[in-house]
């Protein structure tokens, strides 16, 4: 019983060194593949230096060891960058993808400027129409139409040789009942008369001539006409007959105003 007891215990004992035996063993072994494998990544990383720092990869199936990293380092997205020197190798793929990135927008700023330059090319080499700055219209074929809806006989005066009319309308006044008869015209020299008769009262004269200033009274054509100067040298006209009123505005000569309401004058009878 003491015998079988020893050589149990001897049994442990011994099985206790050989599983230290065999860790041991494993260790040194593990020790001894760690330092063969760190030997050759110093080997591949010395070897790397010396052809220009080109990315050298390494299987080691035979002795192995884990894939050798590459020696430039590698960003977040998988892309090569340089190396920690931080100087980009010539002709690398870092490089051209550098040079693309950054060359896009300066193409792009000379395709436009290149479609700008043959777009001004083609204007400058294209007819030009002439269009007249003035607006002409045919205010006598407009008073035509308008008698129709008017409760009034519109006035329609000859303008001077070289004057021109940009706006002739029947329109009603603000919101009230009555409508007015307006008429513009331009003439030489920066000149500018217009014309509006309606049937109203005082108190609309009083609204178009709010600016002005009461001068005169002047008699033309048999017609009595009161006369508003403004700081501007705009001249209101007014005159009536009833209750019809026409406001004779103008910017012009003295002759010429009093062409207008001549006409005027003998159309309102």
């Amino acid at each position: 019983m003491v015998r079988f007891r020893v050589n149990r215990l001897f049994g442990v004992t011994h099985a206790s060194n050989c599983a230290t035996t065999v860790i041991g063993v494993a260790t040194a072994v593990s020790a001894c593949g760690r330092s063969h494998v760190l030997g050759l990544e110093l080997a591949l990383h010395a070897r790397a230096e010396d052809n220009g720092g080109v990315n050298v990869r390494n299987a080691a199936d035979e002795t192995g060891a884990a894939t050798v990293a590459d020696t430039v380092t590698q960003s977040p997205k998988g892309e090569s960058m340089p190396d920690e020197s931080g100087v980009m190798l010539p002709g690398s793929r870092e490089e051209m993808r550098f040079l693309r990135k950054h060359s896009n927008w300066v193409n792009m700023v000379i395709a436009i400027l290149a479609c700008l330059a043959v777009v001004i090319g083609i204007l400058f080499l294209a007819p030009q129409p002439e269009v007249d700055s003035e607006r002409v219209i045919d205010y006598q074929g407009i008073a035509e139409q308008s008698q129709g809806n008017a409760d009034f006989d519109l006035i329609v005066p000859q303008i001077p040789r070289g004057w021109t009319s940009n706006e002739a309308s029947l329109d009603r006044v603000g919101d009230s009942e009555y409508t007015s008869w307006y008429m513009s015209f331009i003439g030489p020299g920066d000149q500018w008369v217009s014309i509006e008769q309606a049937e109203a009262s005082e108190n609309w004269t009083k609204r178009k001539t709010d600016d002005g200033v009461s001068a005169e009274k002047v008699t033309v054509g048999g017609a009595d006409f009161q006369i508003y100067r403004t700081s501007e040298a705009k001249e209101y006209w007014v005159t009536n007959k009833g209750d019809m009123y026409v406001v004779l505005t103008a910017t012009a000569a003295p002759d010429t105003i009093n062409t207008f309401a001549d006409q005027v004058a003998a159309q309102l009878k």
